[in-house]
């Protein structure tokens, strides 16, 4: 694992993880680390030197208080919520800049939230129906 991580230009995870499974100091320069299976103070994808090299979005605010990575490493004195640089939704409207360098190490933390669920499953449906009926 450990040299995939420190090849990988992009490392996501999608575990239930309570330890580290990714170590910030294998990530290379220029690397994004995608953590999305994590969505509980005691879950953890990520160690605190991945959050200290990396900059760090969150989905939604909610991150904050759900996130093991996030609440362990505020408890921890490690990261400050003004570190992190901003939400997704903030990235995509352009309001907060992205990678500032090809250097910089990015770090993407979502818990999901039930809306995003379910607009997923309406669009799974609504595709569904749309190529059931043109069949018939």
């Amino acid at each position: 694992m450990d040299e995939a991580v420190s090849a990988a230009d992009v490392v996501s995870c999608a575990t239930g993880s309570q330890e580290p499974i990714v170590r910030g100091e294998l990530l290379k320069p220029g690397a994004h680390l995608d953590l999305v299976g994590s969505f509980t103070p005691a879950m953890r994808e990520c160690d605190d030197e991945a959050l200290r090299r990396g900059r760090v979005f969150i989905d939604f605010e909610a991150a904050m208080q759900e996130a093991g990575e996030l609440v362990g490493a505020l408890q921890r004195g490690v990261l400050r919520r003004e570190d992190v640089a901003g939400t997704l939704a903030e990235l995509a409207a352009g309001s907060v800049a992205g990678r500032r360098c090809d250097d910089e190490i990015t770090v993407f933390k979502s818990v999901g939230t039930a809306v995003v669920d379910l607009l997923a499953a309406q669009l799974a449906y609504e595709t569904y129906i749309a190529t059931t009926t043109k069949k018939t």
